[in-house]
Order: C-alpha cells, then sequence, then structure tokens
C-alpha cells in the first residue's frame, strides 16, 4: 500500500515548467526595456511599424 502515486511527479515537472516559462518572459521583458526603442526606430524606419 506504500506506492508512490504518478501525480507525486507531476509538481516538481509544472514547478521547472513554470520557472523555465517565467525566466524566458523575463528575459524577453529586459531584452524589450533594453532595446526597445532600438526596435521601434528600426520599425518606423522600414515603414513596419503599423504592423505592430
Amino acid at each position: 500500500m506504500d506506492q508512490v502515486s504518478p501525480s507525486a511527479h507531476r509538481l516538481p515537472t509544472a514547478l521547472l515548467a513554470a520557472l523555465a516559462v517565467t525566466s524566458l518572459v523575463a528575459a524577453a521583458f529586459y531584452g524589450w526595456v533594453t532595446y526597445g526603442s532600438s526596435i521601434l526606430l528600426t520599425l518606423a524606419e522600414t515603414g513596419l511599424s503599423n504592423c505592430f
């Protein structure tokens, strides 16, 4: 009766996935804060700023 249920392995997997997604979002936000004005100016120069 001391069997480990399969759901016991879901918590570390879910936490690892949440950490990966949070890291990716944080890196994208940092990149946007750092290079956002350059990105916007480049898009404006090429005429693509209206697409975003």
